[in-house]
């Protein structure tokens, strides 16, 4: 009967990570990054809905919190992601929501150390399509802000302290955060609680598949003054050896608001990061001098890709292609169909949506997308397009169990 029982078991276990194309681990030399001994780069779009959205209010009996408007994205609406990207010559997705899920009820933590296993489904779907098509994904673990899907203020009211960010994002207590023992340990808790957690449809932890190939400290981490880059060093470093303990192969972003000299000596760190808004090349390339000084692969982990004059992006993307010490970018951000629905799209309030293929983009939309695909294909393949090159259609809906290109 035990052997009966074990033979049962592996096959289950073969049978959950059928299908599924196994990735190589990215890794580190200096300031380039890896795959299988070749120069990777990651480029792609921010999806931060992935795991949790605000955009849709689903079918009746569906879950749904009116009061932050949060629901579970579609199967479909995920795979159609992947598919774009695909289509686009991006390489890897950074996904908020797939890392961080605290402080509503359909979060992953709800309330401190209470898992809802529940919310692991649309963020296991994800890693498994992404690695499917071949995508690897960046994982924040905490935002900065106090959005519907959480952030450090949850840890701060879960440790004590009645803050918001509408009241209190300059109060000096924002710093217990970083600094107060509790709320740290309450948060490498719940890191712990998204790195093991196993996928359902690959049977590996999320510490085990190379699909997620870097997981970064937080989303635009800053202390109580807008733009002084105050996440503390001895955090920062705290959380990278953390999530290195429990994950080896995995690389680990600092998710500082900017490049904070005082991290750059940072063994555990592999990745620093800015954010472009607005697109701003003197800074891009002050950045990037800075990272490749202390060895390390600088990353444009957000920018505006659709605002402002069309020759200042052709620039900066330039600047990235040229610089060998540049990781890659993520624009921000991706929306599609809302798939089952395949006649409508999602919209999110900040006009900064990139909708691949939609019939209502303006003239100057599609001309950056497909500056976006030429920079993405130059990046990833090494190859030139042309800047008026067609779009590759993606089907709605996108197929689950796609050729890798």
């Amino acid at each position: 009967m035990t052997k009966l029982i074990l033979f049962l078991l592996s096959v289950a276990g073969a049978l959950a990570s059928r299908g599924v194309a196994k990735l190589s681990p990215v890794t580190r030399n200096g300031t380039t990054l890896l795959v299988d001994g070749k120069t990777w780069k990651a480029v792609g779009p921010n999806v931060y809905w992935l795991g949790l959205d605000e955009n849709v209010t689903p079918p009746a009996g569906e879950p749904f919190y009116a009061p932050t408007k949060a629901s579970y994205p579609t199967k479909e609406r995920i795979t159609e992601v992947m598919a774009t990207v695909q289509a686009l010559g991006g390489t890897m997705i950074r996904g908020h929501t797939l890392g961080v899920s605290t402080g509503n009820p359909l979060s992953v933590w709800p309330e401190a150390r209470v898992v809802n296993e529940q919310a692991f489904d649309p963020i296991d779907w994800a890693v498994y399509q992404a690695g499917l098509y071949g995508i690897r994904l960046l994982v924040p673990l905490v935002d900065n802000y106090d959005y519907y899907h959480g952030g450090k203020y949850n840890f701060l009211r879960w440790g004590g302290f009645d803050l918001n960010k509408n009241r209190d994002e300059n109060n000096p207590l924002v710093q217990q955060f970083y600094t107060n023992a509790t709320i740290v340990d309450m948060f490498k808790d719940y890191i712990k609680t998204i790195i093991t957690h196993r996928n359902q449809y690959t049977n590996l932890t999320f510490a085990e598949d190379p699909t997620i190939f870097a997981y970064e400290t937080g989303n635009e981490l800053l202390g109580p003054i807008w733009g002084d880059m105050n996440s503390p060093a001895d955090w920062v470093q705290e959380i990278a050896q953390y999530v290195k303990s429990l994950a080896p192969q995995k690389l680990v972003v600092d998710g500082t608001y900017g490049i904070n000299k005082t991290h750059l000596s940072i063994e555990e760190v592999d990745i620093f990061s800015d954010h472009m808004y607005p697109v701003n090349n003197t800074k891009l390339q002050e950045d990037i001098g800075l990272v490749e000084a202390a060895d390390r692969p600088f990353f444009a982990g957000e920018y505006d890709w659709v605002g402002g004059d069309t020759a200042n992006l052709q620039s900066m993307f330039q600047i990235i292609e040229e610089n060998p010490a540049v990781a890659g970018d993520t624009f921000w951000s991706q929306f599609g169909h809302n798939a089952p629905d395949c006649d409508n799209y999602v919209y999110h309030s900040d006009g900064l949506s990139l909708q691949y293929g939609n019939p209502g983009n303006t003239a100057n939309q599609n001309s950056r997308i497909q500056l976006i695909r030429k920079h993405f294909i130059a990046m990833s393949q090494g190859k030139e397009t042309a800047p008026d090159e067609a779009l590759p259609a993606v089907p709605c809906p996108a197929p689950t169990s796609p050729s890798r290109r």
